[in-house]
């Protein structure tokens, strides 16, 4: 009897066993700073789910898109992999990742701010689980704003307003308001400009709306306002960790460096929402876990990267890393953040002030929101930029440079 309970103990076994999967998932470049955080995450999946296990790697974001391609080519790519939206749209646009629709319930997208979710979405069909974000904030130094005569607690809301509170802080203090960093494509876009017509065969920039926006840039240039070498956030961080800009628009992680290598300055600086342009949105950066079409678990990898994306686990990466969740349910809704930012705790109110205007952000690496080409989108973004920041400089007008950029830009378009 002993025995043939032991062989059925062991049959049983044999058939769980069997039944146990395993899944790989990559990452990018997140060991071992987030190790604690991932194996939770891993622990509380395989515990929920034990029939799957998971197989985790991190992959360094210099090798990540050869390593992924090759795997890919030889069939054997991991189920579940971190990308970019650049990138993911990229994979996805080869045919090498799986649209997710047909993977989760209809419902799923609504857990995600809409216009994050669409990024990846080609041809009707989304590609990606929106994973975590950054977008930049308004960091101001309230000790310069008061020599200026300026209210430390208004901050400026609009770009006008930046340009307005910059020459007072020119005129009183002779220093520089604002260091922006410039990327013309997302200056237009931000300013609610298409850089082409809908169809992408031709070049949609040039109006007078992107002659205003171009001439804004040039007449805050003029009037020393912004240094005039246009170094943008890496010198602009210098600059404002060395009392010489007075207002700093940058990523959240900025902070934590003048945290770090100027703490008086980061005890006088304060955090207000970035300003928008016209087109009312702003810039975010995301990462997001896409499935390679290899993957012989589709289902069961499309279940562990909406565990990793859930609002849970997203809000609690964001107690690990300056970052911000891609859920409509953000960080206002977490007790420990309103705490934190009670308690004065400027970088969690950079994250907390940055995470309500996720609302309003767009990834400008989108297709639908850029337009261009794929394959000449890094010559259409190099004409812009190059002829928007001779402009700048004075070597133009802004008719001129856009004149010269739309002649160029629809060359290409044209091949």
């Amino acid at each position: 009897m002993k025995r043939l309970l032991l062989v059925i103990v062991i049959l049983l076994s044999t058939l769980i066993l069997a039944k146990t999967i395993t899944l790989e998932f990559w990452t990018i470049s997140l060991s071992p700073t987030f190790d604690n955080y991932i194996k939770s995450v891993i622990a509380d999946f395989e515990k929920n789910n034990p029939g799957i296990k998971i197989n985790w790697l991190d992959i360094p974001a210099g090798s990540m898109v050869q390593k992924l391609t090759a795997a890919i080519a030889a069939g054997q790519g991991p189920d579940v992999v971190n990308l970019n939206t650049a990138w993911a749209v990229d994979f996805a646009s080869q045919g090498a990742l799986l649209p997710i629709d047909k993977l989760v319930p209809s419902i799923t997208s609504k857990l995600y701010w809409e216009k994050i979710w669409n990024a990846t979405v080609i041809d009707g069909k989304p590609y990606a689980f929106p994973w975590y974000a950054s977008i930049p904030v308004l960091m101001y130094n309230k000790e310069l704003f008061k020599k200026a005569g300026l209210d430390p607690n208004k901050p400026p809301k609009t770009w006008e307003e930046v340009f307005e509170y910059s020459r007072v802080i020119r005129s009183k203090l002779d220093i520089y308001g604002f260091e922006p960093n410039i990327i013309a494509l997302e200056e237009l876009l931000l300013e609610g400009i298409p850089i082409v017509t809908p169809d992408g065969k031709k070049a949609a920039f040039n109006t007078p709306a992107a002659v205003e926006k171009l001439e804004w840039f040039q007449k805050a240039y003029r009037e020393n306002l912004m240094p005039r070498s246009l170094g943008g956030y890496g010198e602009g961080r210098e600059f404002y960790q060395q009392g010489k800009i007075a207002m700093y628009p940058a990523g959240i992680t900025m902070l934590k460096h003048i945290q770090v290598n100027s703490p008086n300055v980061f005890k006088v600086t304060d955090i207000a929402p970035h300003p928008v342009g016209k087109a009312g949105i702003i810039k975010v950066s995301m990462m997001n876990l896409t499935i390679p079409v290899t993957t012989k678990y589709p289902k069961e990898a499309a279940k562990f990267a909406s565990h990793v994306t859930s609002a849970k686990w997203q809000i609690e990466f964001s107690k690990y890393a300056t970052i911000l969740p891609s859920t409509v349910q953000g960080l206002e809704t977490s007790e420990y953040f309103r705490n934190q930012v009670k308690a004065g705790d400027l970088n969690a109110k950079a994250m907390y002030v940055a995470s309500l205007a996720m609302k309003n952000a767009v990834d400008l690496n989108a297709p639908a929101v850029v337009r261009v080409p794929a394959s000449k989108l890094a010559d259409v973004r190099k004409i812009l930029q190059d002829y928007w920041m001779k402009a700048i400089k004075g070597e133009l007008t802004a008719k001129e440079a856009l004149d010269l950029a739309e002649k160029e830009v629809n060359a290409i378009l044209a091949k």
